[in-house]
Protein backbone atom coordinates (compact mmCIF):
# COMPACT_ATOMS: atom_id res chain seq x y z
CA UNK A 1 0.00 0.00 0.00
CA UNK A 2 1.37 3.34 -1.02
CA UNK A 3 1.87 6.02 1.25
CA UNK A 4 0.07 9.54 0.95
CA UNK A 5 2.25 12.14 -0.05
CA UNK A 6 2.21 15.27 1.88
CA UNK A 7 0.47 18.15 0.48
CA UNK A 8 2.85 20.41 -1.38
CA UNK A 9 1.65 24.23 -1.59
CA UNK A 10 4.01 26.54 -3.81
CA UNK A 11 5.22 29.72 -1.50
CA UNK A 12 3.42 32.43 -2.42
CA UNK A 13 3.99 35.98 -1.98
CA UNK A 14 1.04 38.29 -0.77
CA UNK A 15 1.29 41.78 -2.43
CA UNK A 16 -1.56 43.94 -0.42
CA UNK A 17 -2.29 47.51 -0.85
CA UNK A 18 -3.49 49.16 2.18
CA UNK A 19 -5.11 52.60 2.80
CA UNK A 20 -5.95 54.11 6.29
CA UNK A 21 -6.88 57.26 7.47
CA UNK A 22 -5.25 58.65 10.90
CA UNK A 23 -6.11 61.48 13.21
CA UNK A 24 -2.68 62.22 13.71
CA UNK A 25 -0.01 63.42 11.64
CA UNK A 26 0.48 60.77 9.08
CA UNK A 27 4.54 61.18 8.85
CA UNK A 28 4.48 60.75 12.82
CA UNK A 29 2.15 57.51 12.38
CA UNK A 30 4.85 56.41 9.64
CA UNK A 31 7.06 56.63 12.27
CA UNK A 32 5.99 54.91 14.51
CA UNK A 33 4.56 51.95 12.20
CA UNK A 34 8.33 51.39 11.56
CA UNK A 35 9.62 50.79 14.77
CA UNK A 36 6.45 48.42 15.16
CA UNK A 37 7.04 46.51 12.21
CA UNK A 38 10.91 46.38 13.43
CA UNK A 39 9.60 44.92 17.06
CA UNK A 40 7.09 42.18 15.52
CA UNK A 41 10.00 41.08 12.85
CA UNK A 42 9.27 42.58 10.31
CA UNK A 43 10.96 44.77 7.68
CA UNK A 44 10.84 48.29 6.28
CA UNK A 45 11.35 48.12 2.76
CA UNK A 46 10.51 52.31 2.09
CA UNK A 47 8.67 55.28 3.31
CA UNK A 48 7.23 58.14 1.78
CA UNK A 49 6.02 61.72 3.38
CA UNK A 50 4.18 63.25 0.42
CA UNK A 51 3.34 66.74 0.74
CA UNK A 52 0.06 67.58 2.77
CA UNK A 53 -1.58 65.17 5.07
CA UNK A 54 -0.78 61.11 3.11
CA UNK A 55 2.40 59.41 3.69
CA UNK A 56 3.16 55.48 2.65
CA UNK A 57 5.04 52.57 3.85
CA UNK A 58 5.75 49.42 2.40
CA UNK A 59 7.00 46.79 4.62
CA UNK A 60 7.42 42.70 4.50
CA UNK A 61 6.68 39.71 7.32
CA UNK A 62 6.37 36.09 7.37
CA UNK A 63 2.07 35.17 7.24
CA UNK A 64 3.23 33.47 10.55
CA UNK A 65 3.34 36.85 12.19
CA UNK A 66 -0.64 38.39 10.35
CA UNK A 67 -2.44 38.53 13.11
CA UNK A 68 0.18 40.67 14.95
CA UNK A 69 0.76 43.05 12.15
CA UNK A 70 -3.18 43.72 12.03
CA UNK A 71 -2.89 44.48 15.30
CA UNK A 72 -0.56 46.48 15.41
CA UNK A 73 -1.83 48.35 12.53
CA UNK A 74 -5.12 48.74 14.74
CA UNK A 75 -3.06 49.39 17.74
CA UNK A 76 -1.73 52.23 15.67
CA UNK A 77 -5.04 53.92 15.80
CA UNK A 78 -5.53 53.76 11.76
CA UNK A 79 -8.82 53.62 10.32
CA UNK A 80 -8.78 50.93 7.87
CA UNK A 81 -10.56 50.98 4.69
CA UNK A 82 -13.50 48.58 4.36
CA UNK A 83 -11.58 46.77 2.00
CA UNK A 84 -8.46 46.84 3.71
CA UNK A 85 -10.12 44.92 6.60
CA UNK A 86 -11.75 42.96 4.80
CA UNK A 87 -8.14 42.05 3.16
CA UNK A 88 -6.17 41.76 6.13
CA UNK A 89 -9.02 39.15 7.25
CA UNK A 90 -8.74 37.15 4.88
CA UNK A 91 -4.57 36.67 5.20
CA UNK A 92 -5.79 35.64 8.50
CA UNK A 93 -7.98 33.40 8.24
CA UNK A 94 -6.39 31.67 5.22
CA UNK A 95 -2.98 31.82 7.08
CA UNK A 96 -4.86 29.90 10.20
CA UNK A 97 -6.56 27.49 7.85
CA UNK A 98 -2.98 26.26 6.14
CA UNK A 99 -0.21 27.49 9.18
CA UNK A 100 1.59 24.33 8.73
CA UNK A 101 2.31 24.85 5.04
CA UNK A 102 2.42 29.00 4.98
CA UNK A 103 4.00 30.04 8.11
CA UNK A 104 7.24 31.36 6.18
CA UNK A 105 5.46 32.48 2.89
CA UNK A 106 6.38 36.33 2.91
CA UNK A 107 3.90 39.08 2.64
CA UNK A 108 4.51 42.58 1.19
CA UNK A 109 2.34 45.48 2.48
CA UNK A 110 2.24 49.37 0.70
CA UNK A 111 -0.09 50.99 3.43
CA UNK A 112 -1.10 54.47 2.13
CA UNK A 113 -2.39 56.39 5.28
CA UNK A 114 -4.30 59.92 4.66
CA UNK A 115 -4.52 62.21 7.71
CA UNK A 116 -8.57 62.39 8.78
CA UNK A 117 -9.45 65.81 8.81
CA UNK A 118 -11.69 66.57 11.56
CA UNK A 119 -14.92 68.60 11.81
CA UNK A 120 -15.79 71.34 14.05
CA UNK A 121 -15.61 70.23 17.59
CA UNK A 122 -18.44 67.92 18.71
CA UNK A 123 -21.37 70.45 20.50
CA UNK A 124 -20.72 73.37 18.00
CA UNK A 125 -22.82 74.48 15.33
CA UNK A 126 -21.17 74.95 11.90
CA UNK A 127 -21.24 78.35 10.99
CA UNK A 128 -24.09 78.99 8.75
CA UNK A 129 -22.88 80.19 5.08
CA UNK A 130 -24.05 83.84 4.32
CA UNK A 131 -26.86 84.17 1.35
Amino acid sequence: MREPQAMQLDSTVWDLNLSALCADDAPRTVRFLTGAVLACGGNVLSRRFDPGDTAAIEFEFLRATCVEMYSLLIAAGLELTAQSHWTMAALCQCTRETLEHTASDPVRVELTIRRLHAGPPSGQPMTPRAA
